[in-house]
């Protein structure tokens, strides 16, 4: 392996003691016939137990393959979850909670999106992406801190990879802007996070933080017994958990886990964007499942070593995607394809020892195009998009052609041309998509219209109407406070 320091040779096939149990959680956004986001998470969650009820054997497969399905913090925005399965299970859970998902939208009238960004309405949020968590226990045993931190440290090394092969968030704010991964680049909560450590608590008294009640309280221990269970795996001093990729369980410094069974002791990788093709999310899936044993496997001989240009190769996988490059230490750049290349064949024995078979890595994925394409955006109105986009919301506007408008109550009104009108910039869009079976793949284009919005009325806007004057937000206030210029 690339980043292993090799000490002694070591013939005992130590993995053939070991088992891998991987699960999934898998993000979407929803959208309706338009292509905009769609409040309906917890409607939906009412038609899949609706659709449960009444087919008792597809609610049987399911018990035994996932655990449900979970809100998350945007309504327009829900996710499945796995069970911790071996990884021969693995592709099966995600076609039936897919299969669970696109049933349920198609009775609501509403799509999914197999994309970790929506084209406009993402800002970054909201976001959503894919969680894969891989733990590997010797038969009959738990996952210890220090087999945390070899397979941790393994896949921090080869996040940038990862990343590469994943990334499917090209559109941002409405537009291509060279980044593969947007959402990456963008997350407030997909921080980079550091290589692992073991921590060995002293023998003396120490005050311990933890949550009793819902309030932050403390514990005093008084000394600890000296075993591999009272060690505890370290990548950044906060103990954050929403990061790019962290060790999860009891035997960390995540706050949020300090209750959890150590039967739960796992390694989350959290930079997966939403993938369309269940092959290509299931292909990662079981890259990190073999990648987990070749780890116990390779601290046998010697010890897992950090990349010293991980920032660097993060920094080109996040731009780039499947066209990257790695910096080497040997000064040496490497093409994404060769280092997919050796790494799969690395870990070929761990994959067919779990039985399973990985399909589109390297060649068959990196031969391809993306799934998003670049888009074809329609401006109706382009300078006042623009200068919208520049912050300047509040405007006087001269329309040039006479519109007339309807309020809420269906009350209809008449502007004669030339009518001189102050209010605020908002934008409205439809959108064209390539839709398979209630999962919307891509986007192909986009109309941006711009209305001006003047109490409870939305006047459309014309690309010949004039504008007289453009604020933004603190602009305007300060106008308002201190001068009459604008209002």
């Amino acid at each position: 392996m690339l980043f292993h320091e090799k000490r002694e040779e070591h013939d005992s096939e130590i993995y053939k003691n070991y088992q891998v149990l991987c699960g999934i959680e898998e993000e979407f956004l929803i959208i309706n016939k338009n292509g905009r986001l769609a409040k309906v998470a917890d409607d939906i969650m009412v038609k899949s137990a609706e659709i449960l009820e009444k087919d008792q054997n597809f609610l049987s497969s399911l018990q035994v393959r996932i655990r449900g399905l979970d809100a998350e913090p945007s309504p327009s925005q829900i996710e499945y979850v796995t069970l911790p399965l071996p990884p021969t299970s693995l592709e099966q859970a995600v076609k039936e909670g897919r299969n669970l998902l696109t049933e349920a939208v198609k009775q609501l009238g509403v799509k999914i999106l197999a994309q970790s960004l929506h084209p406009v309405q993402s800002d970054p949020n909201p976001i959503c992406g894919t969680h894969i968590n891989v733990s590997v226990q010797k038969k009959g045993g738990l996952m210890t801190p220090e087999e945390m931190k070899i397979v941790y440290n393994y896949l921090w090394d080869y996040l940038p990879e990862i990343i590469s092969i994943s990334a499917n968030s090209y559109i941002y704010k409405g537009n291509w802007n060279n980044i593969a991964s947007n959402r990456c680049a963008n997350s407030t909560v997909l921080k980079p996070n550091g290589f692992a450590l073991i921590q060995i608590p002293e023998n003396r008294p120490a005050l311990i933080p933890m949550r009793y009640y819902g309030r932050m309280r403390y514990k005093l221990k008084i000394g600890f017994e000296e075993d591999e269970f009272s060690k505890k795996v370290i990548t950044n001093n906060r103990g954050d958990r929403l990061v790019d990729i962290t060790p999860r369980g009891p035997f960390t410094n995540i706050s949020d886990d300090n209750d959890e069974l150590p039967s739960r002791n796992r390694i989350e990788v959290r930079i997966v964007d939403v993938q369309y093709k269940t092959e290509d999310l299931i292909d990662i899936a079981y890259l990190c499942c073999a990648s987990a044993l070749h780890a116990i496997d390779l601290q046998s001989t010697g010890e897992i070593v950090q990349d010293p240009y991980h920032t660097i190769n993060m920094e080109n996988a996040i731009a780039n995607g499947i066209k990257a490059n790695f910096k080497r230490h040997n000064g040496l750049i490497e093409s994404l394809e060769s280092s997919i290349s050796r790494w799969h064949t690395e870990t070929k024995i761990y994959q067919n020892y779990l039985g399973i078979k990985i399909k589109n890595l390297p060649d068959t994925k990196l031969k391809t195009n993306q799934s998003q394409k670049e888009l074809n955006i329609e401006y109706q109105t382009r300078k006042i998009e623009k200068l919208r986009q520049q912050g300047k919301n509040y405007v006087v506007i001269e329309l040039v052609d006479p519109r007339v408008v309807t309020d809420r109550r269906g009350n209809r009104y008449k502007i004669t041309a030339g009518t001189q009108v102050r209010g605020n910039l908002e934008a409205s869009y439809s959108f064209s998509y390539d839709d398979v079976d209630g999962m919307v793949t891509t986007f192909n284009g986009i109309r941006v219209i711009n209305n001006l919005v003047v109490q409870n009325l939305k006047i459309p806007l014309m690309e010949n109407d004039r504008i007289l004057r453009g604020q933004s937000e603190s602009e305007s206030l300060l106008d308002r406070l201190f001068g009459d210029f604008f209002f």
